[in-house]
């Protein structure tokens, strides 16, 4: 049974949100991602393309070598496309440097998120890490890894950017709009799958906007060296709990003295430097994503007298 109108206006306005997001990347999507991403059952998929062709005959999205998009820049398709193939070649490096944080002591998970995690590089783009620590310990494997970084990659970002962390107790993400719900969903596992699977169980949340995604976790591996397990047993006692005190205190006082230039608001958008959680965002990425997505929104619906429904949440 086809949809009926009230259903096929709102699996419009789905698909148009989907499309103007990923548009704010310049990523023109595929008909099977659309679908698969709007939550489609299979037995609708036949409905839901003629849905999508009815939008390209109004002319409020464009389609070209199969792929969706909105305006006329066909150029796009080809940026995609050499970006899937980016990072495809660069996964190596990404499995590579992800099974050397897992070495650090107190690492207890490792998942890719940013570009990467979508299958996407451009040629100026890090690869970043999603990483997930024992309670009470992000301080000292956040402060070794950056050690490492400093000394052995020379401070350089492209293969090793460590910008979230949180605590293996506290998985559950309390920001959440369609920015946080898109890197939650798609961060790609790469070590400790079950641990991957215990925090999207814990961000249920997410599923309002991608109610049937899942990440391949093909890439994903366990392990656990002996020098890491005797570096843990050497802190896991009142001397670990100082360091990793002292570590979130000086960070914390350096990282405030350097943005000190941005005002309380800002920097707490920007950061959050506490026990269960590091995030350190200083170019407000996650705001501008979400300005320019509710910018398309508006433009969309001023161009077309069509009204999308905002998303739910938005915490």
């Amino acid at each position: 049974q086809s949809y009926n109108a009230s259903v096929s206006n709102q699996i419009r306005g789905v698909f148009l949100k989907i499309i103007l997001y990923f548009d704010v990347f310049n990523y023109p999507l595929s008909e099977k991602e659309v679908i698969y991403f709007a939550g489609i059952p299979e037995d609708k998929g036949s409905e839901a393309k003629e849905l999508l062709a009815d939008m390209v005959k109004a002319g409020w999205i464009s389609q070209h070598k199969g792929f969706f998009f909105v305006g006329s820049d066909q150029s796009v398709i080809d940026r995609r496309i050499n970006g899937n193939r980016l990072a495809e070649k660069r996964m190596k490096t990404a499995r590579r440097y992800s099974r050397i944080i897992s070495w650090f002591p107190f690492v207890r998970g490792v998942f890719l998120s940013g570009s990467i995690s979508k299958g996407y590089l451009s040629e100026k783009d890090d690869i970043d890490y999603f990483i997930v620590t024992d309670p009470g310990r992000i301080w000292v494997a956040r402060s070794m890894l950056t050690l490492f970084k400093k000394i052995f990659l020379f401070n350089s970002f492209k293969n090793f950017c460590i910008n979230y962390f949180i605590d293996a107790k506290h998985l559950y993400i309390s920001e959440q709009n369609r920015f946080t719900a898109t890197e939650v969903l798609f961060l790609l596992p790469m070590y400790n799958l079950p641990l991957y699977h215990e925090f999207i169980r814990a961000n249920t949340w997410a599923r309002q906007y991608y109610p049937v995604f899942r990440q391949k976790d093909t890439h994903a591996f366990n392990a656990m060296p002996l020098a890491k397990r005797f570096l843990e047993w050497l802190m896991d006692n009142g001397l670990g709990d100082r360091l990793d005190n002292y570590l979130m205190t000086a960070s914390r006082k350096y990282i405030k003295r350097k943005y000190r230039s941005l005002d309380e608001e800002s920097f707490n958008r920007c950061f959050r430097l506490d026990k269960r959680e590091l995030r350190f965002l200083p170019n407000r990425h996650q705001y501008t994503i979400l300005e320019k997505f509710a910018n398309r929104l508006t433009a969309f619906e001023v161009q077309t007298g069509i009204r999308i429904d905002p998303d739910l949440g938005g915490k």
